[in-house]
């Protein structure tokens, strides 16, 4: 009877140690603001006047057409100015390896590029 039992409590214990781990594994769905994304890659262009980025993400291989508002902070990984704490746009340069936090745009309609590549458009965050 007592190897009984606690071969039953083992069971149980290791059965709800499994279901919890494919609780915690199972995507996130709903509830919780997952519009945030994190982008790393290399700027490609630069547009001062409209204040985007062109950054080409390796990663994913995609490519992202970044607006930066006023006070968004980029990190930049390699570069001019890669030492620096909280570097904004004036301090971005063509072919800098950045990491910047987005937020996906309303419109899910792709940019299209002067060479007829098509781009993502983002916003990046503050």
């Amino acid at each position: 009877m007592n190897c009984l039992t606690r071969r039953s409590v083992a069971m149980a214990a290791t059965l709800v140690m499994t279901f919890g781990s494919l609780a915690l594994s199972a995507p996130k769905t709903g509830g919780g603001d997952n519009s945030y994304f994190t982008v790393t890659g290399r700027v490609i262009k630069i547009d001062a006047k409209q204040r985007t980025l062109l950054v080409a993400d390796r990663q994913h291989e995609k490519l992202y057409l970044a607006t930066m508002p006023e006070g968004a902070t980029v990190k930049i990984l390699w570069g001019t100015y890669a030492g620096m704490t909280s570097p904004d746009f004036s301090h971005v340069r063509r072919y800098d390896l950045i990491r910047m936090r987005c937020v996906r745009r309303g419109d899910e309609r792709l940019a299209t590029i002067d060479s007829g590549r098509q781009a993502t458009p983002v916003l990046a965050a503050p």
